[in-house]
């Protein structure tokens, strides 16, 4: 659980029940071992289940409307219709409840959205869970891409001298705003969608819930050409990882390259949830009590994974003041008395 995919090798797997979800040992199986638990118990047939944050089917699945297959070769492979599980946060009980209720009233269906998180996928073996999941996104792929007529580009810049040309900023304005942020690698997103929804919001909130976790709550698109830009984007990525610049796209500003890359690919992904439920007509976000709850889970959770790093010794090394900040952000992000 929480453990980076490159750390994980064999002697990680873990052995749970699925009676009870139990396990042996030291490491900790997935937080969401309940829903595959369910998924196992209620399909006898199935002998691999896969939990997916896949591109395309997870902006498909925020609306909560089902899908069917479009083929006869789609249905043999995704079975039934593919419904949406309703929407809990996840890791939870209420969440591994709700999957349950889904599969038990679609027990002919492989495939199961997961309201603003991603996609569950059954299989009888490897292949054919993959081969669900792998189908189940060429349809919505489709369905977004042809009908819709969106785009996940990718056009990341990572070269700062071209970021700040890009926002009309000196190269010193911008390093300026990277070390008042505390942050180490920053990334400017203008890929084709990110750029849309930053130039037709005023506020943008998240549509999955890993937009609430690593990112934010809620943003502000600034202006670039705003005199006060550089002042309301540090206000912004003190508390987030990224801000939306009208016409141009997301500033995303992280501890590692790595981190801002997956900065950029989750806000991607809600910027592609965003403008296809705008087109469908069921625009409707992540709600703002479930999205400041993750947020605020999010910080402990890794930290006890090891995956974050504490910034004590950056606060320390360059005498930073920390109380320029409201103190219940400070507490927010303090995890046994370092500050994340």
């Amino acid at each position: 659980s929480g453990m980076g995919y490159d750390r994980l090798t064999p002697d990680k797997l873990v052995v749970c029940k699925i009676s009870d979800c139990s396990y042996e040992g030291e490491i900790k199986p997935s937080s969401e071992k309940g829903v595959h638990g369910e998924a196992y118990k209620y399909r006898p047939d199935v002998n691999f289940v896969i939990h997916t944050h896949q591109l395309y089917a997870t902006a498909v699945g925020t609306t909560g409307k089902s899908l069917s297959a479009r083929t006869a070769e789609e249905e043999k492979i995704l079975g039934a219709d593919v419904i949406s599980a309703k929407y809990a946060i996840s890791s939870t009980r209420h969440l591994m409840r709700n999957v349950s209720d889904a599969i038990q009233k679609n027990t002919a269906s492989n495939a199961f959205f997961m309201r603003y998180h991603g996609v569950l996928c059954l299989g009888r073996d490897y292949d054919h869970a993959f081969a669900v999941s792998e189908t189940l996104e060429d349809i919505c792929k489709d369905i977004i891409c042809r009908k819709d007529q969106l785009i996940v580009d990718e056009i990341r810049m990572t070269d700062p001298g071209t970021i700040a040309q890009s926002l009309g900023i000196s190269l010193d304005d911008l390093q300026a705003l990277v070390d008042k942020t505390g942050k180490k690698s920053l990334l400017l997103d203008t890929s084709k969608v990110v750029e849309d929804i930053a130039g037709t919001e005023t506020k943008i909130y998240p549509m999955i819930d890993d937009m609430a976790q690593i990112a934010g709550v809620r943003f502000l698109c600034l202006a670039p050409a705003d005199g006060t830009f550089l002042t309301k984007a540090e206000s912004q990525l003190q508390k987030k990882t990224c801000v939306f610049i009208r016409g141009i796209g997301a500033l995303c500003l992280a501890s590692d390259p790595e981190e801002a890359e997956a900065v950029a690919m989750v806000l991607e992904k809600n910027c592609l949830a965003y403008a296809y439920g705008r087109r469908q007509g069921e625009y409707a976000h992540l709600g703002l009590l479930d999205a400041a709850l993750q947020r605020n889970t999010y910080v402990k959770k890794y930290v006890d994974a090891g995956v974050l790093e504490s910034l004590d010794s950056y606060i320390a090394g360059e005498n930073y003041d920390m109380s320029v900040y409201a103190q219940g952000r400070v507490d927010a992000f303090t995890v046994d008395g370092q500050e994340y």
